[in-house]
């Protein structure tokens, strides 16, 4: 399992540089918004690997990492700047 959860923090890694290409990352983010994202995109795949594996089984996990990672780096930093925003206000 350790080695299915480095492999699972490398394809965050990818999937977050990815975004970072992508331009996903929104405009508010300027300090760290380019790590930010490698680190979110890293951390929301292994959860969703863990999740993948206590509920599909080892076989789906990794599947189940790369479309939770993917959902994850697209909508998470839009939410995160929505309830910032929110709770300026």
């Amino acid at each position: 399992m350790l080695l299915l959860s480095l492999f699972w923090v490398l394809l965050g890694l990818l999937i977050g540089a990815l975004a970072n290409v992508a331009k996903l990352r929104p405009a508010a983010w300027v300090r760290g918004g380019r790590l930010g994202m490698l680190g979110l995109g890293a951390l929301i795949a292994v959860l969703g690997g863990w999740l993948g594996t206590w509920v599909l089984g080892t076989l789906f996990a990794t599947a189940t990492a790369l479309w939770i990672a993917v959902l994850g780096v697209a909508l998470l930093p839009r939410l995160i700047t929505w309830c910032a925003r929110f709770l300026r206000t």
